[in-house]
């Protein structure tokens, strides 16, 4: 029987990793096209209702099952197509703001390149210019598995929305390389984006194209808006070097800690501040400790279930469950079914 413990790279996965504006644009597309949400959201920790409440980034976890989910619905293995168009700058926030308030080309990536990671975190972007050429390129911190075309593809889509807010044009001097193989579908890239030279199964997703692009003057450029978006994201990167808000920092010492977890005291104790500051502080995040800890349960739990051949018993004790008739009662109450039913059904 595998070990039922998640390694490093899988942890990750249960990480706060990207914002919820994403999915929620997903999840809007699938609705208009008439799909059922609650199967869009079959297996996942998250509902439609907590997807639109939250402020909070979603973990990847959570994020590929929407993903999953949305292909198989659809039968729409090429779904990243559709939804490339609906990623425009808006989407992207004050990292989006600030980019089409820039002076030029080159000042809007290059806010993108520095305040990524206020948005999305699987990512490592950066901006090269070599003999003329200006090469963007984007290395994994995570394995997105099946999900990395889909990605990738709507990634593109908002890297051409955004050259195209801020400089007015569209060249053909632009060559995209993806980081998987060729798939059956892939005359549909040249009709979602004409001119644009790809290729596939190179080892990192990049985007290279003419660096005299980069010195064009923003078409909305807006110094107090700039000013004002980088003054915006500087803040939320503070906050991440901190290790993220107090809700964050917590789940992710639950994450690595496992099962016993501690008590509201120890974990105040471990964060060098009062028990009562730590319930003020996460009130104000619209939370609790025990909120946290359910959640970090919850979705090891479905990890678990989902990916491993542990038994019933086995994930309750990991979990720090009395027994598996208590688990599987407060499973129920989670997710509406029994660990087994959850299993079955994923």
């Amino acid at each position: 029987m595998p070990d039922p413990i998640p390694s490093s790279s899988e942890i990750s996965w249960l990480e706060p990793s990207l914002h919820p504006a994403y999915p929620r644009l997903l999840c809007a597309h699938l609705r208009n096209k008439g799909i059922d949400m609650e199967k869009v959201f079959r297996g996942n920790t998250l509902s439609w209702e907590k997807l639109l409440e939250t402020n909070r980034f979603i973990n990847f976890e959570q994020f590929s099952r929407i993903g999953l989910n949305a292909m198989a619905l659809t039968q729409c293995p090429w779904l990243g197509l559709e939804i490339s168009t609906m990623i425009q700058v808006s989407a992207h926030g004050p990292m989006g703001y600030g980019a089409v308030a820039a002076q030029t080309v080159r000042q809007a990536f290059k806010l993108v390149e520095r305040t990524m990671a206020t948005r999305i975190r699987i990512y490592d972007f950066k901006l090269d210019e070599v003999d003329g050429r200006a090469r963007f390129t984007l290395r994994e911190l995570l394995d997105p598995g099946e999900l990395r075309e889909f990605i990738y593809v709507m990634l593109l889509g908002s890297f051409q929305d955004m050259l195209a807010k801020t400089s007015g044009t569209h060249t053909t001097d632009i060559c995209v390389h993806f980081p998987f193989e060729e798939p059956p579908w892939s005359n549909l890239y040249a009709e979602r984006f004409p001119g644009l030279e790809i290729g596939f199964d190179y080892e990192h997703f990049t985007i290279d194209m003419p660096a005299a692009l980069l010195d064009l003057h923003c078409l909305t450029a807006d110094e107090f808006a700039y000013r004002n978006a980088v003054r915006e994201c500087e803040q939320l990167l503070a906050v991440q070097n901190q290790g993220g808000d107090l809700a964050e920092q917590i789940k992710r010492r639950l994450l690595d800690q496992g099962a016993p977890y501690p008590v509201l005291q120890e974990m105040s104790e471990m964060l060098g501040i009062s028990s009562r500051t730590l319930i003020r502080k996460l009130k104000q995040e619209h939370t609790s400790y025990q909120m946290l800890l359910d959640e970090v349960r919850q979705e090891l739990a479905c990890w678990y279930l989902q990916n491993s051949d542990s038994s019933i018993e086995d994930i309750a004790d990991r979990l720090g469950f009395i027994d598996t008739s208590n688990f599987s009662r407060v499973f129920r109450r989670w997710l509406g079914c029994t660990p087994s039913q959850f299993r079955k059904s994923s």
